[in-house]
This record gives C-alpha cells, sequence and structure tokens, in this order.
C-alpha cells in the first residue's frame, strides 16, 4: 500500500524557520567600567607570576654573587657552585603555575556549574559551609597569601633545599590560585575589542 507524503515548498520551510524563536539566552550588555576593572586585574596578575617567572635570573645571579647574605655557606666561596640546583628553584616555580592549572581549572568548573552546591537539608554542616567559602574570590586570596608567604619565608631561608620549599613550591602553587581564576575569564568580557585587549594583558611578556 503506497503512502502519500506531502510536500512543503522551501520557502514555506524557511518562513516557519524564521517564526522560531531563538532559544539562545541573549547575554546583558558588559558595562565599561567593569571591562576596565578585568582589564586592569588580568593586567596586575600576568605581571605578578609570568612576569616574576621570567626575571628569576635576577634572584639566581644574587644569590651566586659573592656580596649575597642568605645562602650559607656563599655558593661563590664553593669551588663547584650549584648553578643547576638554585635554576631548579625558578624552574620548579614555573612549572606548577602552570601546571597547577591541572588542579585549579576543574575546581573553577565545577564552582562555575554548581556541581558542589548543597542539594538538601541533609547536607552536612562542613559541606555547606566549605560551598559558601570555596569561591574564585577566596581561591584568589589564598593564591596572594600564598605567594606573600613564599617570598617572605625565602628572605630568611639559608640553603637551597629552603628556597626550593618556599621561592619554588610555595609561590608556584599560590601563582597558580591566582593566575587562572584571574585571567582564564577575562576573554569573556570583551566582544568587539578581544584581540586589543588580551594584547594589552599579554603586553607584560
Amino acid at each position: 500500500m503506497a503512502t502519500q507524503t506531502e510536500s512543503i515548498p522551501l520557502s514555506a520551510r524557511h518562513a516557519e524557520r524564521q517564526d522560531t524563536p531563538a532559544t539562545e539566552p541573549v547575554l546583558p550588555p558588559i558595562p565599561r567600567k567593569k571591562q576596565v576593572v578585568v582589564l586592569l586585574s588580568a593586567f596586575a596578575t600576568i605581571a605578578l607570576t609570568i612576569g616574576y617567572n621570567q626575571c628569576f635570573g635576577v634572584f639566581q645571579e644574587y644569590y651566586l654573587s659573592p656580596t649575597q647574605d642568605i645562602l650559607k655557606p656563599a655558593p661563590a666561596t664553593q669551588a663547584s657552585p650549584p648553578t643547576a640546583l638554585l635554576s631548579f628553584v625558578g624552574t620548579l616555580c614555573y612549572g606548577l603555575t602552570w601546571g597547577g592549572g591541572i588542579l585549579v581549572n576543574p575546581v573553577m568548573s565545577r564552582l562555575e556549574h554548581g556541581a558542589w552546591a548543597p542539594s538538601g537539608h541533609s547536607t552536612r554542616w562542613w559541606r555547606r559551609r566549605g560551598s559558601r567559602l570555596l569561591t574564585p574570590r577566596t581561591i584568589t586570596i589564598l593564591g596572594v597569601l600564598m605567594m606573600s608567604a613564599g617570598f617572605a619565608l625565602a628572605s630568611l631561608s639559608t640553603s637551597i633545599w629552603h628556597l626550593l620549599l618556599t621561592q619554588g613550591l610555595l609561590l608556584g602553587l599560590g601563582m597558580s590560585l591566582l593566575y587562572f581564576p584571574l585571567l582564564a575569564p577575562a576573554p569573556e568580557f570583551f566582544t568587539t575589542h578581544r584581540a586589543t585587549a588580551m594584547g594589552f594583558v599579554s603586553d607584560v611578556n
């Protein structure tokens, strides 16, 4: 038994497609003042993280100089100065700055989509309190505190392994906590001048 199919002209299909309302949400306009704040914040973040990592050679030159008064005994007085070990301090810090994104980015994604939000009254109190405290702002503040502690403790170091723990490990983790929550969302605040904005932010490099 043959079935008859009704053919719809292409013009009618196009009209139906135009009458269908768009399902994509319209984003509200972003104020210029907020764009400026995001731009300056991202610029300062780059200066405090990537800018510092790129000038670690200044610290290394001081640590190897005969006038330094931090490391004991001074590397300049040794027959073979531990240049490679001192270089590893900067390498560790730089590696953790980028490698920390493996942990920071999934946390930011879960916070953005509310994956850790309490589902009901039966949720334990520590989880409800943790979900309220764990925000992008607290993550960046924690990063700043870790960076400050890393620099402060590095000034009290007397050996290279102290520098590895402070100026390498602690500072690198703090930079990662500061870098990704501030810089990753920056392009979302710009539409027409996004390339110019990101060029200004990355000008520190």
